[in-house]
């Protein structure tokens, strides 16, 4: 978790997390309270089997194997986002951190990149 902790450096991360493909918390650090990081964690696990699925139909329209290996995703609203990579999540304030770099950091960190 080092280096994913270490993105609460970064301008905008509020709060960086582990969780579980069953959907369990594992760590978290940041402005979440406990109860708001389970949440977190449940959501992350559903997208991530969603987005999955996801892959697969996308695959098997375009004929194109990109799709099937993603390693994550993201949800932004007007000013919040979250961004998951493998297990590990961060929200972040779309105004003041770049998407990109969040991105960029989290994929070094799970060691897809």
């Amino acid at each position: 978790m080092p280096k994913l902790k270490a993105m609460l450096k970064q301008p905008g991360v509020l709060a960086v997390g582990r969780f579980s493909r069953k959907g369990l918390l594992d760590d978290v650090y940041g402005e979440l309270s406990e109860e708001d990081a389970s949440l977190a964690a449940r959501m992350c696990a559903a997208n991530a089997i969603a987005s999955g699925v996801q892959g697969q139909l996308l695959t098997a329209l375009s004929g194109r194997e990109e799709f099937v290996d993603h390693v994550g995703w993201t949800m932004l609203g007007d000013e919040l986002g979250m961004v998951a990579i493998e297990d590990m999540f961060c929200l972040i304030r779309l105004r003041e951190a770049s998407l990109a770099e969040t991105v960029r950091i989290m994929r070094q960190a799970a060691g897809v990149d």
